[in-house]
């Protein structure tokens, strides 16, 4: 494959994330981690590919109605490796009052590629602002 197409097989495989949590299949969030991947968001513990495989009652994604757009600003690759800058705005709603919410992430994602597919290896992010 060459660059481009690395590049658009990234993007889609971040696009096919964004939806599975869009729509809240919290059964398949796994597979788009390597077996020794790591989810790092703020104020919670640090995730592991096992923890990601057990935690798939998407009761949160679904009681607040998440959504996440992921707008990718820069991937850098080499043969096994790609380091993503993306922009994420995701949007919620609180269950009890129906208020929206809106936030804007710096999100860095490190992906490494298993076979022919890129899986996610590290995934952090931290707050830009809030609306």
């Amino acid at each position: 494959m060459g660059l481009q197409e690395e590049k658009r097989a990234v993007q889609q495989l971040l696009t096919a994330y964004a939806n599975t949590l869009n729509t809240a299949k919290t059964a398949l969030i796994h597979i788009f981690y390597t077996a020794d991947g790591i989810f790092m968001a703020p104020g919670i513990k640090t995730l592991s590919y096992q923890d990601l495989l057990s935690r798939n009652s998407g009761s949160y994604l679904k009681r607040t109605k998440f959504h996440i757009d992921f707008t990718v600003e820069d991937i850098v690759l080499d043969t096994r490796y790609a380091f993503v800058q993306a922009t994420a705005i995701v949007t919620t709603q609180d269950p009890e009052t129906g208020q929206p919410s809106i936030k804007r992430s710096r999100d860095h994602f490190v992906l490494r590629k298993e076979g022919k597919a890129w899986k996610i290896y590290r995934y952090m992010f931290n707050d830009a602002e809030h609306h």
